[in-house]
């Protein structure tokens, strides 16, 4: 077995714990989930999941150790990352000023899904993150540590999968409460959007890449 039974319980109670933190992909999926329904929410769900995956399997196989090495392909892609954020927060903060959120169009499952693998795969915290969390459950004495980071990257995009999916059917339920009520439901869309320029406040004044 590539990961002892000790090492998998270690790692499964530090991913729940990072599960749990806040970040730009749980505000996605809750705005989308609260102004668009359950079925929009999982769609958000599995595409902030891909991205996360992409970023873990770079990791395995070194793709993200090479990225970071270079400090202009880092900073480009820190700054797209704060540009997205921005964008997503301001057309949430901009959304149905005149109107009500539920007559907002509906968006196919292919853009639901591209915007939020983009909000993880324009972040290069993400890949630090990888970098920094899986290698510390590999150990070389039990075989390839490649494939011991792919099957601890599966593992964790899969119970982020589960998380993400359990957050979009609770938030749209929560939507479904303030259905009734177009102006609480504009003040959500807005209180999202300005969580979204704060986490692109956050990674834009997080310059240092340790």
């Amino acid at each position: 077995m590539p990961v002892d039974t000790g090492t998998l319980i270690a790692f499964a109670l530090a991913s729940l714990a990072v599960y749990l933190a806040p970040g730009p992909d749980m505000a996605y999926i809750g705005g989308t989930a609260m102004s668009r329904g359950m079925r929009s929410g999982i769609w958000a769900a599995l595409g902030t999941t891909s991205g996360a995956a992409l970023q873990a399997l770079a990791c395995a196989f070194g793709v993200s150790a090479l990225f970071l090495a270079s400090p202009i392909l880092f900073e480009i892609v820190r700054w797209a990352g704060v540009a997205y954020l921005a964008y997503l927060g301001i057309r949430m903060l901009r959304a149905k000023e005149a109107g009500a959120i539920a007559d907002m169009p509906a968006q196919p499952p292919a853009v639901l899904m591209a915007k939020g693998a983009a909000i993880n795969i324009l972040n290069p915290k993400i890949a630090l993150f990888f970098l920094a969390f899986l290698p510390q459950f590999a150990d070389p004495a039990r075989g390839a540590v490649s494939h011991q980071l792919l099957l601890l990257g599966g593992l964790f995009s899969f119970g982020a999968l589960l998380w993400c999916l359990t957050q979009a059917v609770a938030f749209s339920y929560a939507g479904r409460l303030i259905a009734a009520r177009p102006r609480v439901r504009l003040w959500q869309e807005r209180m999202t959007g300005g969580i979204m320029l704060v986490f692109a406040g956050v990674l834009a004044l997080s310059g240092a890449r340790r």
